[in-house]
C-alpha cells in the first residue's frame, strides 16, 4: 500500500487536499478503484460502492475530483 496526496470534495462543495492509501497499480491507472480509503481528519474512510467515502465522525460525504 501506498500514500497518494488526492483532492476531494464534501456535499457541500468545500474542496480539500488530503491522503489517500492505494494499492501498487494506481500508480498506473490512476484508477479511483485502486484507493482503497482516504484520510480526513486523522480518520480512515473507505469507499462505498458509489467511490464515495462518508465520515462516521462528521457525517461528510466525500467525492474525489
Amino acid at each position: 500500500m501506498f500514500k497518494q496526496s488526492l483532492s476531494v470534495k464534501d456535499q457541500f462543495g468545500v474542496k480539500r487536499s488530503i491522503q489517500a492509501t492505494v494499492d501498487h497499480q494506481f500508480a498506473n491507472t490512476q484508477s479511483h478503484s485502486n484507493i482503497k480509503h482516504i484520510t480526513v481528519d486523522g480518520e480512515d474512510i473507505r469507499p462505498s460502492f458509489e467511490m464515495f467515502f462518508q465520515s462516521t465522525l462528521s457525517g461528510k460525504i466525500f467525492k474525489i475530483i
